[in-house]
């Protein structure tokens, strides 16, 4: 039976031994953004209860490893998929970066985990909120086509 992945949201990165979790990733409209996560198997028990950290491609039969990041849109075809980068000092902590040229929508965000011939396919609900300085939507500056309320 796969294991029951999950993403924590990591905030006020520095380095593996500082950062926060956090509820959700906050990021503004217009603005590239890096954002840090942890891989967490949920079937597994730690010090603080159910999620343990959990390792992508420990054992030889599950290299290479890698995670695809899907970001949400109301609108399909603005979705759009950012491979992660897994972090050399800590193979539980993932990064992406957002580039200018995408914007996200509030919502779910899904993750794909490669490992090997294995896929493992989950979805945390409301990981992301995009804020909009200065713009409460009716301003008629963002392009409707594009960007939804």
């Amino acid at each position: 039976m796969p294991n029951r992945l999950t993403a924590k949201p990591l905030v006020n990165w520095q380095n593996v031994n500082s950062f926060k979790y956090a509820n959700q990733w906050y990021v503004s409209y217009g603005n590239s953004a890096t954002l840090y996560f942890q891989v967490v198997d949920l079937d597994q028990c730690g010090p603080c209860g159910p999620g343990l950290r959990y390792i992508p491609g420990i054992g030889s039969s599950n290299m290479p490893d890698g995670i695809r990041v899907t970001f949400p849109s109301i609108d399909c075809t603005a979705a759009f998929t950012l491979i992660a980068q897994q972090n050399p000092n800590d193979g539980s902590i993932w990064s992406v970066t957002i580039p200018v040229t995408n914007t996200p929508q509030t919502g779910n965000v899904t993750f794909q985990l490669f490992e090997g011939n294995n896929v493992t396919s989950f979805s945390v609900l409301q990981m992301i909120v995009v804020g909009y300085p200065g713009c409460d939507g009716s301003d008629g500056i963002l392009p409707d086509s594009t960007y939804f309320f």
